[in-house]
């Protein structure tokens, strides 16, 4: 007589746990304690965590799109004010650098001031909110040093 043939099982099978969620012999705390820990956030693989708005970071999100925002207002003035200064509407030139100015200041003031307090949440994703403090910072860096830079020209222009 021979022994009963057993299915091939390939070597990196795993056996399942059985419906209590641990082996026999396994003490049962083990049970509760497989899960993985990610950037403060402990799940079961392949499952999403229980409360993902728990961990999100949503002033963080506001600054990176106040961020955006301010690039592209940024990119949309410097395009308008090209195309007035070859145009010729020197009278539209001042205005529109002025509020294309200010609206720059204010978005980046908004997307540093957002950045900071995403950064200063605690157990919350940080990606985002560097981001904007990074953003808003260049952004004012170079808003303000063009504004003293041209403010500087003009005068020396007036005495030279």
């Amino acid at each position: 007589m021979s022994d009963p043939q057993q299915p091939q099982v390939p070597p990196y099978a795993q056996p399942q746990p059985p419906a209590s969620g641990r082996y026999p012999g396994q003490p049962a705390h083990y049970a509760q304690s497989q899960g993985y820990v990610l950037n403060g956030n402990s799940a079961q693989p392949g499952y999403p965590s229980p409360t993902p708005a728990a961990h999100a970071n949503p002033p963080g999100r506001i600054g990176f799109i106040f961020g955006l925002i301010g690039i592209a207002v940024g990119l949309i003035s410097s395009l308008a004010t090209n195309v007035l200064v070859y145009s010729g509407g020197y009278d539209t030139y001042e205005v529109s650098t002025l509020l294309g100015t200010l609206v720059i200041l204010v978005v980046a003031g908004l997307a540093l001031g957002f950045g900071v307090a995403g950064l200063r949440r605690p157990n919350a994703p940080h990606g985002q909110a560097g981001i904007a403090v990074g953003i808003g910072l260049a952004l004012l860096v170079g808003t303000l040093g063009s504004l003293v830079i041209n403010a500087v020209g003009a005068a020396l222009f007036q005495y030279l």
